[in-house]
């Protein structure tokens, strides 16, 4: 298990030659705190004496002229990951049968009872636990309960069969092979025929659900009943069994089961997880800590871990787990310079240890270096090996060690299988034998130039105390004129090396280990200010503002006070101290030089708002919590408009260390979070001033690509075949007609029902493709089809995307593939998982006519379905242009269109991972206007302006499939929840909803791409296309336009409709800010 407290000693992989089999029967009596266990011991081999060790006060009783004698106390070696405090101590008993034998009965019953407490050994963490608990609301018996004798040196196999009152369940390892439940309580079996490391049991009041699977039975055990809930986790455990059994080999249990705990944990057992009330209901988990429990199963509870050689495990399964999935999400290296900050932030030399001498995270100093460092030395055997044969490395370990103890040297003997024997030898030795990190230092930097080449001459240092590191250190070279940087790996294994380049181009940037794939100690220039400084500080100060709300910041800074050996000084000096320190309260006087500083980073603040990564707050709501550098250290400022709730943020505060600022609503749920930007940054160099290339982050392919329900292989065949239809998708056209076709096709084979309003339509074949057709000939289109519900059938969610384009100009055609075969691409591949999977309400499905003739289509489709109807639609989302997303965030305009959005994608953001903005300017540029103005709350989807907008190259090689495979699995979590049972969300605010502006369609452009998530006055340029007006004025991305041709512009329907009363050639005057106000004029193509 991956607890693992091994109580006797650690283990050695060589003593394994046999596991201890126990047969037991146990009674449980949670009202009493009691059990009674007869265990029928069999060992491989007769032996004269059996000494073991078990529970204090359990009175072990033995028969058939076995002796039984209590031995004096032992010292017991705790070792584990999910239990940190010391041991309990345990009586130790020797057994002495009449003549030797293989096997012995014991019978002993008692109390287990020893209440939660708490670790607090870091002020950034703590952790409640127990060794061992039956009570009226659970029991949790582990090894470390010594519920059962525990035998030194020794694996276990058991059967175990137990007897609880109603209305308690039991959980156990291993397989369930009989259960049954009746009025007096329930009796279950559990076998465990594979060797495991303890034996683990629980119990409460569960709602039993469960799921087949093809790698092995899923269960979920819930102390609330919640089948929505329970069915996300089934299907996530068969998801992330499948995609571990491809990447490592077979699932090693017949079983996995997700347990509701009644305390707050995060325990990974040998197949199944034990996990507290409110963290299984955070919408993240089911991403983030489910799948790093499940793949315990494989590192820890499946190869077990040999404590005495160091816990390698831990930063494996987080490599494994927790990164994989943000590098498949692009978030790689974000994540590793995160590692890299933690271990700067918490790991001061006096708390720095080798990796062999982690045994489990007992403060926030162990895991930055048992995970985080174990998690970057995983990253760099990769880089060294390549992915296969990282891979092949990992799978030979696993069928190598498959329940036994192994240890970083079988480790190390599983990878030189792909690299031949003793090859890693000094890699392991350097990272795993030594405290402490590699410090790199760039110096003495020149370029010159002759007539064929360029040249760069540098110094890399390594500037540690201690040894030197063999290093392999990533370099990128931007070359001018060359869009792709140069990647170099040098090898730095000196104090310091002189290195020479020759290059056929200008050298623009020079960066050094960009993307942190290096495990080192930053420069501090490298980290932004963020909380983890102050959360990591020996004895940080706290200093309280003046004033009535006073008492409410001292009661904040005493509940958070729990680490006695690192309690903070709390102060009502006025003065800022010397070290690291909070500063309370809006009055408190070191808060304006706190915000001052901020200023520098982009933050704003007034009396009445502050403004954070580009969006404003009011104060009266929120509470901000801010990291800062003053003075000669970290700060923290920490203002709240509702200091009543204060108390719920000191259990929330130490979890968010690796950002700058965090923003909180009234009830103190996380509203925003963010990083400032870095200053530049030590290793790197730039050679020519006012130049400075964009970033171009490594883009590796993730180590394996996590699996999804939605296939981008069908994405793509679905946008390249709308986009190439000839003479494009024109009012009218031949290739909207075949468009047409195409789709009714695919509604059909995924099964959808057709739909119309008013009576059924007729069934034969030949009248079912005609009622696809909503509105009448010569009309616009649209394509209609419906998945109905199974609860509420009369209540419906719309789906929609347009299929139309524009007509060709001069003989040229336009693909539209983002606009929108992208989002027809997108709604087809929902009508084949909804038609196999459908929820509660109906799901309708609306391909859409006439979008781009003023949503002819759409406001055909909300007109005829009449008022009463209307009022049964809960919302619309509209897929609109959604083919190119890549970096960028998931954009939804409309959002103002119900208070209700915010909250939604803000679920489906935790689930997925992806990032996404809320646009809540009234925009009328899609079809979900069609539905706001009949009162009907809806959003587009849309992945944000590009160059290609309304042009022939607009096509489909250019489109993100990975993007649409993430918009739709976050549109997914928005469809369940709009889909199920929840109430309808509520509809659009105010007696007239707005109606679509009049006047001509656009005719000209200015070259601004806007920036849809910008908030400010005006409009934001995030890029201007080449060749434009605005790029021949010479205006850059970031601009922001707050005049045009004499018209304010507020924000982007401003801008629209300026640009409508506009014909191509006109010269106009435009008002720019970047970042001053200037004036230029352009001419309009």
């Amino acid at each position: 298990m991956i607890k693992t407290l091994l109580l006797l000693l650690a283990v050695s992989p060589r003593l394994y030659a046999g596991a201890v089999h126990h047969d037991l029967a146990a009674r449980l009596a949670p009202a009493a705190n009691t059990l009674a266990v007869t265990d029928t011991v069999t060992f491989q081999e007769p032996a004269a004496e059996f000494v073991f060790s078990l529970h204090p006060g359990l009175a072990p009783a033995v028969k058939d002229g076995v002796v039984l004698e209590l031995l004096p106390p032992q010292a017991a070696a705790s070792y584990g990951i999910n239990f940190s405090s010391d041991a309990l101590q345990l009586d130790t008993y020797r057994v002495k049968p009449a003549k030797p034998a293989k096997s012995f009965t014991l019978e002993y019953s008692g109390v287990i009872n020893h209440p939660l407490g708490e670790q607090a050994e870091e002020y950034a963490r703590s952790f409640s636990e127990t060794p061992g608990l039956i009570s009226e609301k659970g029991c949790y018996l582990s090894g470390a309960s010594g519920w059962y004798p525990l035998f030194k040196d020794t694996l276990v196999t058991y059967d175990l069969k137990t007897s609880l009152p109603a209305p308690y369940l039991s959980v156990a390892g291993g397989a369930r092979a009989s259960h049954a439940v009746s009025g007096a309580g329930s009796a279950s079996a559990w076998e465990a025929g594979e060797p495991q490391d303890e034996i683990n049991l629980v119990c409460g009041k569960y709602t039993e659900y469960s799921r087949l699977g093809p790698d092995a039975q899923y269960y979920a055990f819930l102390l609330k009943p919640d089948e929505d809930l329970a069915r996300k986790y089934l299907e996530a455990a068969d998801k992330y069994t499948g995609f571990y059994s491809e990447l490592l080999g077979a699932y090693p249990y017949p079983k996995f089961a997700l347990v509701e705990n009644f305390w707050e944990t995060g325990y990974g057992m040998p197949s199944f997880t034990l996990l507290g009330p409110s963290v299984i209901r955070l919408p993240f988990i089911l991403n983030t800590s489910y799948p790093h429990e499940i793949l315990h199963n494989w590192w820890g509870n499946g190869v077990f871990v040999d404590y005495a050689k160091g816990n390698w495990c831990e930063g494996l399964t987080t490599y494994l787990a927790d990164y994989l999935i943000a590098e498949n999400r692009g978030k790689g290296a974000e994540y590793r310079a995160t590692t890299l900050r933690k271990y700067a932030a918490y790991v001061g030399e006096e708390k720095d240890f080798p990796l062999t001498e982690f045994r489990s995270r007992r403060s926030s100093a162990s895991e930055a270096v048992g995970y985080g460092k174990s998690l970057m030395f995983y990253h760099m055997l990769r880089n060294l090996l390549g992915d296969e044969k990282f891979k092949a490395g990992l799978r030979a370990f696993y069928a190598g060690n498959r329940f036994r103890a192994a240890s970083f040297d079988e480790l190390r003997a599983a990878f030189e299988r792909q690299t031949g024997r003793g090859r890693l030898a000094g890699f392991f030795d350097q990272w795993l034998n030594r405290a402490g990190a590699p410090q790199l230092l760039l110096k003495d930097i020149r370029t010159d130039r002759s007539d064929q080449e360029y040249t760069l001459v540098f110094t890399l240092a390594q500037t540690q105390e201690g040894p030197l590191y063999n290093l392999a250190v990533p370099v990128l070279l931007y070359l001018d004129g060359v869009a792709e940087p140069r990647r170099k790996v040098l090898n730095l294994s000196t104090r310091e090396e002189v290195f020479h380049y020759a290059v056929p181009a200008r050298i623009l940037r020079l960066e050094v280990d960009p993307d942190f794939d290096l495990f080192r100690r930053l420069d501090p220039l490298e980290s932004p200010p963020a909380l983890a400084l102050l959360l990591g500080a020996k004895k940080p100060a706290i200093v309280l503002p003046p004033g009535s709300e006073r008492p409410a910041w001292a009661a904040f800074a005493a509940a958070w006070n729990k680490d006695k050996d690192n309690a903070p000084l709390v102060t009502e000096d006025a003065a800022a101290p010397a070290g690291p320190y909070w500063a309370l309260g809006a009055e408190n006087p070191l808060a304006a030089g706190i915000e001052k500083s901020l200023e520098t980073y982009g933050a704003r603040f007034s009396s009445a708002s502050v403004t954070l990564g580009g969006r404003e707050f009011a104060r009266a709501d929120h509470t901000f919590v801010l990291a800062a550098y003053a003075g000669s250290g970290p700060a923290g400022l920490v203002v709240s408009g509702s200091t009543a709730a204060l108390s719920l943020l000191t259990v929330k505060l130490p979890h968010y260390g690796k950002y700058s600022w965090l923003v909180f609503d009234a009830a103190m749920t996380s509203v925003a979070t963010g990083l400032w930007q870095a200053a530049r940054s030590p290793l790197a160099a730039e050679f020519v001033p006012g130049v400075s290339p964009a970033r171009m982050p490594g883009a590796r392919a993730p180590l394996a690509p996590l699996p999804s329900l939605f296939s981008s292989a069908r994405l793509g065949a679905d946008v390249t075949a709308l986009a190439a239809l000839p003479g494009g998708r024109g009012p009218g056209s031949t290739g909207l007609k075949k468009a047409a076709a195409l789709i009714t096709e695919a509604f059909e084979k995924a099964g959808l029902k057709p739909f119309q309003p008013g009576p059924p339509p007729p069934q034969d074949k030949a009248s079912r493709k005609r009622s696809y057709f909503l509105a009448q000939q010569g009309q616009p289109a649209n394509l209609t089809g419906l998945v109905q519900g199974t609860a509420k059938p009369e209540e419906y969610l719309v789906l929609a995307a347009h299929y139309d384009h524009l007509a060709p100009v001069k003989g040229l055609s336009f693909p539209g593939a983002d606009d929108n075969a992208s989002g027809v691409a997108l709604l087809l591949e929902l009508a084949r998982y909804y038609a196999a999977h459908p929820q509660k309400r109906t799901i309708l499905f609306a391909a859409f006519d006439g979008e781009e003739e003023g949503r002819k289509g759409s406001k055909a489709f909300v007109e005829r379905l009449g008022p009463g109807l209307r009022q049964k639609l809960n919302a619309a989302l509209n897929f609109d242009t959604v083919g190119r997303l890549g970096a960028g965030k998931i954009l939804a305009l409309g959002s103002s269109s119900s208070d209700k959005w915010v909250h939604i994608f803000r679920g489906a953001g935790f689930v997925t991972g992806a990032e996404y903005a809320l646009v809540k300017e009234d925009l009328d540029a899609s079809d979900q206007a069609s539905f706001i103005e009949q009162g009907v709350p809806a959003v587009q989807f849309f992945s944000g302006a590009n160059a290609d907008y309304h042009k022939i190259t607009d096509t489909a090689d250019k489109i993100d499939l990975a993007g649409l495979v993430k918009q739709a699995e976050f549109a997914k979590e928005i469809i369940d929840y709009l889909a199920g049972d929840a109430p309808f969300i509520t509809r659009p605010s105010g007696a007239a909803p707005a109606k679509s502006s009049a006047g001509p369609a656009r005719r000209v452009t200015t070259g601004l791409v806007p920036d849809f998530t910008y908030q400010g006055e005006g409009v934001r340029a995030q890029a201007i296309t080449p060749g434009s007006p605005l790029d021949q004025a010479g205006v850059k991305p970031g601009s922001v336009i707050t005049e045009l041709n004499g018209r304010a512009i507020t924000g982007l329907k401003d801008y629209s409709e300026a640009l409508k009363l506009l014909t191509p050639g006109d010269k106009v005057p435009l008002t720019i800010l970047d970042p001053s106000p200037r004036t230029i004029e352009i001419v309009l193509k």
